[in-house]
């Protein structure tokens, strides 16, 4: 090829590469320049819907210039990154994340970053208190927390179910009134952001009396007030007596027990406790009477005596027995720690032997004390200590089990006592008494079945016995009856009751004039005879047995025993229950209960 064609050639490529890049030049100007007429426009958030919620909930971000790519768009509140369900170019869709905040919501696209209004983050509310934490319907209670509406009608408050009026409000603090209509229960509250449950709260009614045992009392005695509403504080209860304040000693909120006050008067008694003042109960202040003197056992103390329901315990008193006055002077007998015979008088140990045994019964004549008890296997009465056996030929069984204060009398200088002996070497007993030491039979125990006496009056020149006698089945010899019997100088007196029963006994007995009574037990429960029919039967059944009888003044009867019902100790003023411990009903340092044998002997003056 020639210089000349190479040369043409040569130049010919140079302008095909020259308009080359001028055509690239030029496409790459128009494309640019197309570019900067359609620009990616910026987001702009108009809306949110809704604006305020829970973590979780959905809301829709109105505006412009969102990515229609869900995932093109990232959304955050106040900082936390949102997921987006759905988008479009004017709407977002999305949810409220768990670690968001209240704050402002932001949406970034390539096209730039809005920021649109504030998202507030509701949250449950929280209760930790409530004051006060009881009261009466319309008392004012203050709940603290946190996340209450600041809004007072925002708030749903309830006291167990019932709403209640709120009254003022902060996030932190609402104060309410205790709904009337409402009951004892737990307080809720619950916002646009949930439902909280706080404390109990207590509704306070006002307290109601039914009852007041006894309804007649001197100033001094404690009195049971049974109802309903009363306070388990006792120094949340103010008791007045028709307008006297008296004292509370012990409180449940069915039961009180008070001590009657001192200058109050007859009228109505009230109750009033934080939850109001109860009705009016009628109480009737009663003549000031003797003082009352009742032996037996304290679970709390030991052995003792109560004087005017104030227990005093003996140390060396092992079981007393039988209980007298005489003036301004107690006696006592019965076993002693010392194990040999004793008596006690004001207290104060007198001992009648210094050989082994222990005393049954006292009586005082006059100057003269006389004592009952047993040495060993004898019997024996003393004199101001000097002793008389009791003559004998055959076992002698003396009184009933522990109920003693009976098996002894004296009149004019004789001494009685009641007992039984054995039939010769049989096992039927002979009722018997002692005058003097010299036994006098009552029944011979052939012609009849085993009979014992147990306690002795004498009354102007008659002698009474009670006592027991066996009555058996003509048929087939069982016994079907432990028949209450009273022999008046030897004779049988008829002693009723309503059936047979084997469990029958006769543990006192007291002669009035023409009257006579008789207490023990009928079937298993404390009875009182006077002149062969039972008194008071429901009253005196509350006891187990009645163990001794009391003449007060000639004119009113005190009877001992202790109350199977309650298990506590008690007496009877003419067939009306008196019981020492009101209210008691479980062990402790206030209460007191006992069992049958352990209230043996009263004595007034």
């Amino acid at each position: 090829m020639s210089i000349n064609a190479n040369h043409q050639k040569h130049t010919l490529m140079k302008k095909i590469i020259n308009y080359s890049i001028v055509l690239i030049l030029t496409v790459v100007s128009i494309f640019a320049a197309c570019k900067k007429n359609n620009p990616v426009p910026a987001p702009a958030i108009t809306a949110l819907s809704p604006s305020t919620g829970l973590a979780g909930v959905s809301v829709t971000i109105s505006g412009s210039g969102f990515n229609t790519s869900a995932s093109a768009n990232t959304v955050k509140f106040n900082g936390a990154t949102a997921v987006v369900t759905s988008a479009t170019a004017s709407a977002l869709t999305v949810t409220a994340p768990a670690g968001g905040s209240t704050g402002t919501v932001t949406v970034t696209t390539t096209g730039g970053t809005a920021t649109g209004p504030v998202f507030t983050y509701l949250k449950a509310p929280s209760i930790t208190t409530i004051n006060p934490t009881s009261g009466k319907a319309g008392a004012a209670v203050t709940i603290t927390g946190v996340n209450f509406e600041a809004v007072a009608a925002n708030n749903v408050v309830k006291f167990n179910g019932t709403s209640a009026v709120v009254t003022t409000a902060t996030t932190t603090s609402l104060v309410v009134a205790a709904p009337v209509g409402g009951s004892t229960g737990v307080v809720t509250v619950t916002t646009s952001g949930g439902a909280a449950t706080g404390p109990v709260f207590t509704y306070l009614q006002a307290p109601t009396i039914t009852g007041i045992g006894p309804a007649s009392a001197v100033a001094g005695t404690p009195v049971t007030i049974t109802g309903t509403n009363f306070d388990a504080a006792v120094a949340n209860n103010a008791v007045s007596f028709n307008g006297t304040a008296a004292v509370v000693t012990s409180a449940t909120v069915t039961q009180l027990v008070v001590t009657v006050p001192a200058g109050g008067t007859s009228g109505n008694v009230t109750v009033t406790t934080p939850g109001g003042t109860s009705n009016a109960f009628g109480f009737t202040y009663a003549t000031a009477g003797p003082n009352i003197y009742v032996l037996g056992s304290d679970t709390r103390s030991g052995f003792g005596y109560w004087k005017n329901f104030v227990f005093t315990p003996v140390a060396d008193w092992s079981n007393p027995y039988s209980m007298v006055g005489s003036g301004n002077d107690i006696y006592v007998a019965g076993p002693s720690t010392s194990g040999s015979p004793t008596y006690w008088k004001n207290g104060a140990a007198v001992q009648l032997s210094a050989q082994t045994g222990f005393t049954f019964s006292v009586v005082v004549s006059g100057t003269d004390v006389y004592c009952m008890g047993g040495i060993g296997t004898t019997f024996y009465t003393w004199k101001n200590g000097a002793p008389t056996t009791l003559n004998s030929n055959s076992l002698t069984v003396i009184g009933s089990g522990t109920y003693l204060n009976n098996a002894m009398a004296v009149n004019n200088g004789d001494v009685y006592v009641a007992g039984a002996r054995y039939l010769g070497n049989s096992t039927i007993l002979k009722a018997t008494y002692w005058k003097n030491g010299n036994p006098v039979d009552i029944t011979d125990g052939i012609h009849s079945g085993s009979a014992k006496a147990s306690a002795i009056f004498v009354s102007g020149g008659d002698i009474y016995v009670a006592g027991v006698e066996d009555v058996r089945d003509p048929g087939t010899g069982g016994l079907i009856n432990e028949a209450p019997r009273l022999w008046k100088n030897g004779v049988s007196v008829p002693i009723n009751t309503p059936a047979n029963s084997i469990f029958n006994s006769v543990s006192s007995i007291l002669v009035k004039g023409a009257d006579v009574y008789i207490g023990g037990q009928y079937n298993g429960t404390g009875a009182v005879w006077k002149n062969g029919t039972m008194i008071n039967t429901s009253s005196y059944a509350l006891a187990e047995n009645v163990s001794s009888i009391f003449l007060y003044n000639n004119t009113d009867i005190y009877a001992t025993g202790a109350s199977s019902a309650s298990g506590n100790n008690c007496y009877w003023k003419n067939g009306s229950f008196v019981e020492m411990d009101p209210g008691c009903t479980v062990v402790s340092s206030s209460c007191a209960r006992t069992s049958a044998n352990q209230v043996t002997a009263i004595y007034a003056k």
